[in-house]
C-alpha cells in the first residue's frame, strides 16, 4: 500500500497498462477532487494507454489476415468479410470510436495491426481517441463534483427549511391546541 501513496502517477501507469478503464476513472475523480495532479494522471494514463494499444497493433501486425476468418469460422465468415470491409473502409474512424466502448479497445488494436494500417494513420486515430475519451471522463468528472457540492449545499438549506418547519408545526400545534382547550373548556 505505500507504494501507492509514495508513487501514485507510477502506480497509475502500471494499472492502466493491465486495467484500463478500471485505473482511470478513480484517478481522474481524485484528480478533479483536488489530490492527484489532473496533468500527470493525463500524462501518465495517455503514455500507459498508447504504449498498450502498440503492443496490441503489433501483435496484430504478426497474424495473418487469414486468421480472423479462420476464427470466426464458417458460419460468421459472411459477417467477418462485411465487418473486415467496413474496417478497410473506416478503420480510423472504428479505431477512434472503440475508446468509448467498453470491451471494444484492444479488439480495436489488433484490427489496425492484422489490417496494416499505416502507422501513421493509426498513432493519429488512436492518440485522438484517448484524449477524446479522457477530456470526455474528466468533464463528466467535473460536472459530478461540482453537481454533488451543489446538492450538499441545497441539503444544508434543506435541512434548515426542515427544522423551520419542525418548529412551525410545533408551535402551530401548541397554539392550535390551547385555543381549542380554551374553547372545549368554557
Amino acid at each position: 500500500m505505500s507504494i501507492l501513496h509514495a508513487h501514485p502517477y507510477l502506480s497509475i501507469f502500471v494499472g492502466m497498462l493491465f486495467a484500463g478503464e478500471l485505473v482511470l476513472l478513480p484517478a481522474i475523480y481524485l484528480a478533479v477532487t483536488g489530490r492527484l495532479d489532473l496533468a500527470a494522471v493525463v500524462a501518465s494514463s495517455a503514455a500507459a494507454t498508447a504504449l498498450s494499444d502498440l503492443a496490441w497493433y503489433y501483435a496484430g501486425r504478426k497474424f495473418p489476415a487469414s486468421t480472423l476468418r479462420r476464427l470466426a469460422g464458417q458460419r460468421r465468415g459472411r459477417v467477418a468479410l462485411e465487418l473486415e470491409k467496413l474496417f478497410k473502409r473506416k478503420g480510423a474512424l472504428i479505431l477512434f470510436l472503440s475508446k468509448f466502448v467498453y470491451g471494444t479497445r484492444t479488439a480495436a488494436q489488433v484490427l489496425c495491426g492484422l489490417h496494416r494500417m499505416p502507422f501513421r494513420t493509426y498513432i493519429v486515430a488512436n492518440s485522438l481517441g484517448v484524449l477524446a475519451l479522457t477530456a470526455t471522463l474528466v468533464v463528466l468528472a467535473y460536472s459530478v463534483v461540482s453537481t454533488t457540492r451543489r446538492l450538499a449545499d441545497v441539503l444544508d438549506e434543506l435541512e434548515l427549511a426542515f427544522l423551520l418547519f419542525i418548529a412551525i408545526v410545533v408551535l402551530g400545534h401548541f397554539v392550535v391546541g390551547k385555543v381549542l382547550r380554551r374553547r372545549w373548556s368554557q
